[in-house]
């Protein structure tokens, strides 16, 4: 069997901040911040690999319990990363993103910022795709209505398609309830260099890495 090119949607949980913070000495808002623009470069280097969806684990539901120092830094760097490093680094006209998870659980400048970029941008060769307030069970009991609405198997009714390849920028092999039906056939990787140092050339060789994999899927 030939080996296919790809992938076609990838996965990311940046991870590992709290830690490198700590071990740089620096504030959990300088860290996230600086995770931020290193998830914007991620995407680019994504993009230019011809990826077509990238979703990005930006909060679980679970993680809305850390403490208000933490979620304030979060928040932070999500409104830089939705107000001004999204609309300076991706074509509007090519691009789009969608919010995924509990918006009346997140705060109202948040949820406002994103629906802000959801409306302005229409382009459909780059998906962004952020996961905040997600929670596997809603996306579950959500495409289950949908399906019994539509009349559909409940396969169809995501609104967020397979996985091809997850990374995860710790090396604990969890996926903290990452999309877990749409990433059963994903490959996962799992590293040891955090977010914050990430390179292109990581990534770079991640795509190589995938693509010298047949994608077999169960088959």
């Amino acid at each position: 069997m030939g080996v296919e090119q790809g992938p076609n949607h990838v996965g990311l949980i940046p991870d590992g901040l709290r830690r490198w913070a700590k071990s740089h000495d620096t504030t959990l808002a300088a860290a996230y911040l600086r995770g931020a623009h290193k998830v914007i470069e991620i995407l680019q280097t994504l993009q230019a690999h011809g990826v077509h969806t990238v979703t990005v684990y930006n909060l679980s539901r679970a993680n809305l319990g850390r403490t208000p120092d933490e979620l304030d830094a979060v928040y932070q760097a999500s409104l830089q990363f939705l107000t001004t490093l999204i609309p300076d680094r991706f074509d509007p006209a090519k691009c789009s993103l969608r919010l995924y998870g509990d918006r009346k659980a997140l705060p109202d400048n948040y949820v406002a910022a994103a629906h802000d970029l959801e409306v302005a941008m229409t382009g459909d060769a780059f998906r962004i795709n952020m996961l905040a307030a997600y929670d596997a069970y809603d996306e579950l009991r959500e495409a289950s209505r949908r399906a019994q609405q539509d009349g559909c198997d409940i396969s169809s009714a995501f609104e967020i398609g397979d996985v091809d390849l997850v990374i995860r920028t710790t090396p604990e092999p969890l996926l903290s309830g990452f999309l877990p039906l749409q990433s059963q056939y994903a490959q996962l990787r799992f590293l040891d260099t955090p977010l914050n140092d990430l390179t292109t050339g990581h990534i770079d060789d991640l795509i190589a890495e995938f693509r010298g994999v047949p994608q077999l899927r169960g088959r």
